[in-house]
């Protein structure tokens, strides 16, 4: 296939896909506004801060897979890849430990004033009596607001350090998260309000959409504890900088930010911000997942997503439906013929439904098969009788996914 990678990854992600036959280009200067201009005939994106915006998609006339090399899809028009059925996947979990590391490093840094100390050491100025005022962080409570791969890694070490941490109960979690939730020993709570009005340290491990466009606010800034540390290594766009500016003027919160709400879309350049000059605040370039290990473990990421598209199996892929979201499931036993599985669609054509999800397996021996069927549409009386009347079909079953749902 040929595949595109627009931005800066692990050399060993092109070497090894090179390896498996793949033609692949690597342009890490492709910037949103040009991005289009290099996409004839690529049928792989594979992008981490370039943004893929809905124009750039519509011109693309081969590409079938885009890749975000991190966890977060937010840079890519989700909506206009699923109008052209194009898959997006990202990379989940493979750079969670240097987030985790980075966010102690900045903790660290505020309670210890360390960035300071080296400023003051390199202009020559030795002061004990001030760099040895620190609070210390055994004893203290961590809120942790989002608990997936980052944020249980972010545990973990908050736990070697003698935190307390805590978090939010959601529904939905997988019974291996939830596991790992009681073998780190977090305790949940009802409501962000809650969870941060009970933590010296609040760390922020959220992807950003709509719904946590600006979850650090005005309103939740003023359940935090007077000096609370706020931690934010996710999005520059979940944290309202004006209110946390208020709340360090009037409640003496600290910052450590690797993330901020305007930063300079390329590696390098000048940046002029209120909240990254301001003295209670200590800020790094958002380098949170910028470790020699997490760039080799996204290369592996990026050559796992795109062997298991080859396999029809997207990994990761978060604009594809689910499967049993039909209303209705169609499920035939065939023998492993050819031509069975067109007559079966011909006959779900003539009777107008929609085929959303299709899977077909084999059994041993190759000699039998069963296909499941999602459909969308108004199964007819008369399906259950055309489908077993065709050539080679063993047995058919038929089940009304609204109704099941609703048992």
């Amino acid at each position: 296939m040929k595949i595109l990678i627009a931005d800066k990854v692990h050399p060993s992600a092109i070497s090894d896909l090179e390896k498996l036959g793949h033609e692949v280009t690597s342009n890490p200067g492709c910037t949103s506004d040009d991005l289009h201009e290099h996409l004839a005939d690529v049928e792989v994106l594979v992008v981490r801060s370039t943004r893929v915006v809905a124009d750039a998609i519509s011109k693309a006339n081969s590409l079938e897979l885009i890749i975000r090399a991190g966890a977060g899809t937010d840079t890519i028009d989700v909506e206009a890849a699923s109008s052209q059925g194009i898959y997006v996947c990202n990379i989940p979990g493979r750079n969670a430990v240097a987030v985790a590391e980075l966010t102690f490093g900045l903790l660290l840094a505020i309670d210890r004033r360390i960035a300071d100390g080296v400023i003051d050491l390199r202009d020559g100025v030795w002061n004990k009596r001030l760099y040895s005022k620190a609070e210390g962080l055994q004893g203290k409570t961590m809120g942790i607001i989002g608990l997936g791969d980052i944020g249980l890694s972010v545990a973990e070490r908050a736990k070697a350090f003698g935190i307390k941490v805590i978090g939010q109960r959601k529904s939905g979690r997988t019974p291996q998260a939830e596991q790992k939730i009681r073998q780190i020993g977090i305790k949940l709570v009802d409501t962000k309000e809650e969870l941060v009005s009970q933590s010296h340290i609040v760390s922020v491990h959220v992807p950003y959409n709509n719904e946590t466009h600006a979850l650090i606010n005005h309103d939740l800034l003023q359940h935090f504890m007077d000096d609370a540390i706020l931690i934010n290594t996710s999005r520059g766009e979940i944290v309202d900088e004006e209110a946390v500016l208020d709340a360090i003027n009037q409640r003496g919160l600290k910052a450590g930010l690797d993330v901020f709400r305007d930063e300079p879309s390329k590696g390098e350049g000048s940046f002029h911000s209120q909240i990254a000059s301001n003295l209670s605040v200590v800020g790094s370039h958002h380098i949170g997942a910028s470790t020699t290990q997490a760039s080799k473990a996204i290369a592996q990421g990026i050559l796992d997503a795109i062997t298991g598209f080859e396999q029809g199996s997207p990994i990761n892929c978060v604009n594809q439906s689910p499967a049993g979201d039909g209303t209705s499931q169609v499920r035939v036993r065939h023998l492993d013929r050819v031509g069975v599985l067109a007559s079966v669609l011909s006959s779900l054509r003539a009777a107008e439904l929609n085929v959303q999800y299709m899977d077909n397996k084999v059994f041993a021996g190759k000699n039998a098969a069963v296909s499941t069927i999602e459909v969308a549409g108004e199964i007819p009386s008369d399906l259950y009788k055309n489908l077993l009347a065709l050539d080679n079909v063993l047995g058919v079953s038929l089940l009304d996914q609204r109704n099941a749902k609703s048992v």
